[in-house]
């Protein structure tokens, strides 16, 4: 793409900007902004615009002064691109009639603005001379976004089709990279990105593309927007998923204005729809299903792999690089299964490819030896044929020359002659006639125009017109053509006052001929921006007239109202002027739903502010809840489209008699108004498609649709931006609602002991605030939101979740005294356990039974979302079968944008069919009975996956808390333990010595006083564990208990009836789901393994490491402790390896010890080698 055609798209670049030195060199104008009130009175005076607001009122108001300020911009405007199209060339008249008038037949209003305008003296920027004109094309996505984000960012935020594909079974992910400004910013830092593959392909074009890119020194995860210097209207190359290119365009940079926003970036302010392919047969039609192998989808694979392989001159490069189509460069860690399947497949195809070029070529074969016999005859006989022939005619001319006499002949020629002459002298009579009737063309149509027969001067000029055609490429046609566009001016300027009045007086008898002359002289347009702008003047007042307290609306003395308000009374206003205009348009125009269409459709556009911008207003004005406030304003607009449909339905019937349009009105289709069909296209359902009989009946359709529906798409347009971020909203509304109901919730006013209790009423009020988001998605998006649902519900119960869970892992260990429940003084009372440490056993239980009330709400509430689910995908299916019967939206103009909108996506989809394939969505069917049925064990994937993680991590962080209380006696009884002096006594505790020192053989050590007590304190946790035996607390959420394996939780669920058996196979980062009865002493089990391995791993972790050193008795000492602790530990069914080993090697004596660290000496185990440092053998 060269420099014109690029500039002509995106327009010329700017200078370079360096973003951060643009932010630093702005704290000025950032002051002076926030300072905006103490302005000079000379500035605000200077910059005030009251004295032309009254005048361009004026000028906008009066239909004939807009009319004449349209045309000339259009005029000058078609004057530019002609010029712009070949500056180089002689310009020449055009071809098209003027859309300007004469200065004589100019009302006297025109003239004088037309004066006014010429005097002022303002001019635009030229361009430089090598800048091409710039042309706004089709609008295409448009974002905010901060300075802070990166590259990867800004292609995170870029919608696209090619994100959205299936992955390859065995590829990985897809790359990307962004050319700024010569440098070309990767995925990655490594080698193996896509800018380095980029550089290494500009590299293979050698001398004939010189590279003058360079790869970047940061990927785009690493590179901020702040360190970039950018252009404005420069295009940035982008290319991803292998040929997928966009265009990054900086169309702006400003600073971050105090009305804006000030989360959710980046921002979309525009998305562009996704072209759909067209069908390969017929190039017309979007494609809706594909069929493998048919002649029409093009290439197979087969055909793919045979045009690869006459690409490469060795077959061993084409076999790795078919093999590796990723460029893996390290082949160690290739799946051979996955090598071997690829080889079988590439085989198989091979095998194909050489089956049907054999058959090719053997039918070739047999063509040709069938054929080259024949050949030889065919020729000698057409030989045979073309020597008779041309002995036959030369003999027929010869005897034809002598049968015609010579007087004949002559004669003949002179008749021949004499009819040429005639035929010329009758051409040259119709060109004087012309000349004549041009000559006095002027003079009768100015004197028609002043007699005011209007209609015989449209005739007139009608006449002269169908003639234009006899003087194409004739120096005389542009000449005529002025003088044609002249004359229709004349009769337009003449005709305009006239217009304006029947039209405000309701002349429909008088409109009806106004526009049959304005259609003889090829002027229909003009005349419905004439009808138009004189019919929606009182609307258009209406709407700039009324103030409103939550939008951007003009004010005035009128008292102030709530836009909702304002909405609905400006519907039933235009709604009754609708009414009114169906029997006026159907009695003027041929065509009266498409004119009616069009009526409706400008005048929206034509409202100032814009729909657009009131909605901005309106949800800037009301912030986190802007959802809630969004929806009825939709419903209203939704109302007013309902019954538009039903005053479309009565002009359509009230013209089905008239089944024949004028040449007129269908020779020239109205395009004023038609500003969206440059940049979305309308495409009828599938349902649709087969009732159509043919494709002209089927284009047909597909206009007349786009013609119908052009005001809907007018209408719905402004909220479409705020569907396709609905899951923004409604995250922002449920996070809104929710610190709206803990706002009162203060650590300083709740006890500890009553936090449990509030941790399920506050999930009671989440799960309530989250019961009407499905009824907002059902509202607001008709469906299409369910997957943004899904993600606002999972982060907003995660966000829940995890600020209780932060809040437990910071309280404060001075909690309140609870009440031991069942615990009495007596039955405990010999354990080492305080007061406080009661507390926090029971505090934790709390929890764990709250966090088990909580997750059955959660599956309770996501089997109404299951449900609600369903029901979308139903309304879908039976949308996709029959459209007409069940439509998805309010009208189908809504329906198609949502259909067309990045809602409508893959993802969406696919979880509407795992959805609907789930059978305890498919059999039971949805009803209010839900609500009491207890959520039921599902073999499909969880929705709210976050959520349950979520909760998972706060059992577990309830679970650790319990841990570290029950086993904090123990610890406190291994605090001296490492320090202890008896590990540095001298002797052998194997030989004791008598009186007379002689030696006597000792058979064992005792173990020590302190392993005595851990050893009790280990023996009294089944104790503690009876005593809380009946709470269901514990047996929620056994799988997060630290060390305790699936297969132990598998084998508690064998031995559990009506237990479910997919259960035993789940995912450790999912939440365990509780059966309906554990028995107690499993879940005791599980509670003293995971207490064992935990005690166990601070001991062999912790406080055998920082033991000194040890002699050969306190080596004696120790292995006799060890001994003993793996022997009590072993009567609670726990088996502890490390522990194991300490013990070994502690008993061990030097000369074992050695050996075995020889032997040892390539990979050394941690534990042998501490004990080596402890005993002094190294």
């Amino acid at each position: 793409m060269n420099t014109g055609s690029m500039e002509s798209l995106f327009g010329p670049p700017s200078d370079k900007i360096n973003i951060s030195s643009f932010t630093e060199s702005s704290s000025n104008l950032l002051l002076m902004t926030q300072e905006a009130e103490d302005f000079p009175s000379n500035i605000v005076d200077e910059c005030s615009v009251i004295d032309i607001e009254a005048s361009l009122d004026n000028a906008w108001s009066n239909p004939i002064l807009s009319a004449h300020l349209i045309r000339n911009h259009d005029s000058k405007v078609a004057a530019l691109h002609a010029l712009h199209s070949n500056p180089h060339q002689k310009p020449q008249k055009s071809t098209k009639r003027s859309l300007l008038a004469d200065n004589d037949s100019i009302p006297a209003e025109v003239v004088a603005l037309q004066e006014k305008l010429d005097i002022v003296t303002l001019k635009s920027f030229s361009l430089k001379e090598e800048s091409a004109h710039f042309m706004r094309t089709s609008r295409n996505s448009d974002k905010n976004i901060l300075q802070n984000p990166t590259l990867q960012d800004v292609y995170d935020a870029i919608p696209c089709e090619s994100k959205n594909l299936p992955s390859e079974a065995g590829l990985g992910p897809s790359g990307c990279f962004i050319c700024v400004e010569e440098a070309v910013y990767g995925d990655s830092s490594g080698e193996g990105d896509y800018a380095t593959k980029l550089l290494k392909l500009l590299d293979l074009l050698g001398k004939k593309y010189p590279r003058t890119m360079t790869k970047a020194a940061t990927s785009l995860h690493e590179t901020k927007l702040s360190s970039l210097s950018l252009r404005i209207g420069e295009p940035y190359w982008l290319i991803h998923h292998g040929n997928c290119e966009h265009f990054v365009l900086v169309d702006q940079i400003r600073l971050l204005h105090r009305s804006d926003l000030h989360s959710g970036f980046p921002l979309t302010l525009q998305i562009a729809p996704a072209i759909l392919d067209l069908c390969r047969a017929c190039n017309k039609i979007p494609a809706v299903i594909s069929v493998v192998g048919d002649v029409r989808l093009g290439e197979t694979f087969t055909n793919q792999v045979v045009d690869s392989l006459d690409q490469y001159d060795d077959v061993v490069s084409w076999i790795n690089d078919t093999l590796s189509p990723n460029d893996a460069e390290d082949f160690t860690d290739v799946d051979l299964a996955a090598l071997d399947q690829e080889i079988t497949q590439l085989l198989s195809t091979l095998d194909v490819a050489s089956e049907d070029t054999s058959a090719q070529l053997e039918r070739a074969i047999d063509d040709i030896s069938r054929g080259i016999p024949r050949l030889a005859y065919d020729l000698h006989f057409m030989k045979d044929g073309a020597s008779t022939l041309q002995s036959a005619l030369i003999g027929v001319l010869q005897r034809s020359k002598d049968a015609i006499p010579n007087e004949t002949s002559a004669a003949l020629d002179n008749l021949h002659h004499l009819d040429t002459i005639k035929g010329r002298m009758e051409a040259a009579r119709e060109v004087l006639r012309e000349a004549e009737s041009w000559s006095t063309l002027e003079h009768e149509v100015t004197s028609l125009i002043q007699e005011k027969s209007y209609a015989k001067a449209a005739e007139r000029l009608s006449e002269a017109n169908k003639s234009m055609v006899v003087f194409q490429n004739t120096p005389e046609y542009d000449p005529r053509r002025a003088l044609m566009v002249n004359l229709q001016n004349q009769l337009e300027a003449a005709l305009s006052t006239a217009l304006i009045s029947a039209i405000n007086s309701q002349d429909l008898s008088g409109c009806r001929d106004y526009y049959s002359i304005f259609s003889t002289i090829q002027r229909e347009s003009e005349f419905r921006n004439y009808y138009y702008a004189s019919r929606r003047a009182a609307i258009v007042s209406f709407w700039q007239n009324n103030p409103v307290a939550d939008a951007n609306l003009s004010s005035t003395s009128v008292p102030i109202q709530k836009f909702p308000d304002f909405l609905q009374k400006f519907y039933s206003t235009f709604l009754s002027v609708l009414n009114t205009e169906r029997v006026a348009i159907s009695s003027i125009f041929p065509d009266p739903a498409s004119t009616l269409s069009q009526f409706i459709s400008s005048t929206i556009t034509s409202l100032q502010p814009s729909v657009s911008q009131c909605l901005s207003s309106y949800a800037a004005q009301h912030g986190e809840s802007v959802l809630i406030h969004l929806i009825p304003v939709l419903r209203e607009t939704e109302d007013f489209a309902t019954g538009v449909e039903k005053v479309m339905e009565k002009v359509k019937y009230a013209s089905s008699s008239n089944t024949s349009l004028s040449q007129t009105s269908t020779a020239e289709k109205p395009q004023s108004h038609r500003r969206r069909s440059s940049r979305m296209s309308i495409s009828l359902r599938p349902g649709q498609h087969r009732s159509l009989s043919s494709t002209a009946g089927l284009l047909k359709a597909i206009a007349d649709s786009s013609e119908n529906l052009e005001w809907e798409q007018e209408l719905f347009q402004p909220f479409l931006d705020f569907q396709t971020d609905y899951a923004a909203l409604e995250r922002r509304y449920l996070d809104h609602s929710l610190l709206e109901t803990i706002s009162s919730d203060t650590r300083d006013k709740i006890q500890a002991s009553d936090r449990p209790r509030l941790f399920r009423e506050r999930a009671v009020d989440v799960f309530g605030i989250a019961e009407n988001s499905m009824a907002r998605c059902k509202t607001f998006t008709y469906g299409y939101g369910a997957v943004g649902l899904i993600q606002a519900l999972d982060g907003f119960f995660q966000s829940f979740i995890d600020m209780w869970t932060v809040d437990l892992q910071t309280a404060s260990s001075n909690q309140s005294s609870v009440s031991r429940g069942s615990v009495s003084d007596n039955e405990l009372s010999d354990l080492d356990y305080t007061a406080q440490d009661w507390s926090n056993i029971q505090l934790s239980l709390h929890f764990l039974s709250s966090a088990r009330v909580v997750s059955d709400r959660l599956a309770n509430f996501e089997t109404k979302l299951r449900a609600y689910l369903g029901q979308v995908a139903t309304l879908f299916r039976m949308a996709a079968n029959d459209p007409l019967n069940f439509p998805i939206a309010a009208t189908k103009g809504e329906s198609q944008l949502l259909e067309q909108s990045t809602l409508n996506s893959t993802e969406l989809h696919a979880l509407l069919t795992t959805v609907e394939a789930d059978p305890s969505v498919r059999d039971p069917p949805y009803s209010a009975s839900l609500r009491l049925q207890t959520p039921i064990s599902s073999p499909s994937e969880p929705l709210l996956v976050n959520a349950r993680k979520a909760l998972s991590t706060f059992a577990q962080t309830c679970q650790t808390s319990m841990t570290k209380t029950i086993l904090s006696p123990l610890r406190g009884h291994l605090t001296g333990y490492a320090s202890s002096s008896g590990w540095l006594s001298a002797g052998d505790p194997k030989v004791a010595t008598s009186n007379n020192d002689l030696p006597v053989p000792t058979f064992s050590l005792s173990h020590s006083e302190t392993v005595q007590r851990v050893a009790e304190g280990l023996l009294n946790l089944p104790r503690l564990f009876e005593v809380y035996a009946d709470d269901d607390a514990l047996a929620f959420s056994l799988e997060t208990l630290p060390f305790v394996e699936a297969e132990m939780l598998q084998s508690l669920t064998e031995q559990t009836n009506d237990m479910p058996s997919q259960q035993s196979h789940r995912r450790r980062s999912s939440v365990y789901t509780r059966p309906n009865v554990i028995d107690s002493e499993l879940v005791s089990s599980a509670w003293l393994i995971s207490l064992g391995h935990t005690f166990l791993d601070y001991l062999v972790s912790d406080v055998l490491p920082a033991i000194p050193s040890l002699s050969i008795a306190g080596a004696a000492q120790l292995a006799s402790d060890l001994e003993y602790l793996s022997n009590i530990v072993r009567a609670l069914n726990v088996e502890h390896g490390t522990l194991e080993k300490w013990k070994a090697y502690i008993s061990m004596d030097k000369d074992d010890g050695m050996r075995i660290l020889n032997d040892n000496s390539g990979l050394m185990d941690p534990v042998l080698e501490r004990v080596a440092k402890l005993r002094g053998w190294r």
